[in-house]
């Protein structure tokens, strides 16, 4: 463990070191366990110390037990690959479009290069992303097992460094 977070943390507060151990989200992992740890230490409310410790425990676990099918992990990496293409294809829409009108408009100032420049630049990206549509959904789906390798690591460590 880090003996700098540690020093700085003991030099907190009971409710700050609560506010650590309680709060999910954009708490270091590391300073949660710490908090933990040292509010067991000081003899902090034990009742309240398990009810979180429960909370946390669970979250982990139904995160874990949603994210370990690889059902979800394809359908979520998909999701995101797709959602970056709908927005590059709508960015490349609006090019050509604003091109068209320029058309209508203008008929003589119109110029068919541009347009033309701008369907090449979306068959070169489309076709990008359709070459490595695998090796991408790949590393998306590596990371989702990286991720659920990780709530693992976190779970153990909750059950060795909080013995409350």
């Amino acid at each position: 463990m880090n003996r700098e977070l540690v020093k700085s943390l003991e030099a907190e507060t009971s409710e700050k070191l609560f506010y650590y151990f309680k709060h999910d989200g954009s708490i270091d992992f590391e300073k949660k366990i710490i908090a933990g740890k040292i509010l067991n230490d000081k003899s902090f409310d034990k009742a309240k110390l398990l009810h979180e410790k429960e909370i946390i425990v669970d979250s982990i676990l139904n995160e874990l037990k949603i994210s370990e099918s690889s059902d979800y992990l394809r359908k979520k990496s998909r999701k995101e690959i797709n959602k970056n293409i709908y927005f590059w294809l709508g960015f490349i829409l609006i090019f050509l479009t604003l091109e068209v009108k320029d058309y209508w408009v203008d008929k003589e100032a119109f110029e068919l290069t541009s347009l033309l420049i701008i369907i090449l630049t979306g068959l070169i990206f489309f076709t990008y992303k359709a070459l490595n549509y695998k090796k991408t959904l790949s590393k998306l789906i590596n990371s989702g097992v990286k991720n659920n390798e990780l709530l693992r690591l976190r779970l153990s460590l909750i059950e060795t460094e909080w013995d409350f």
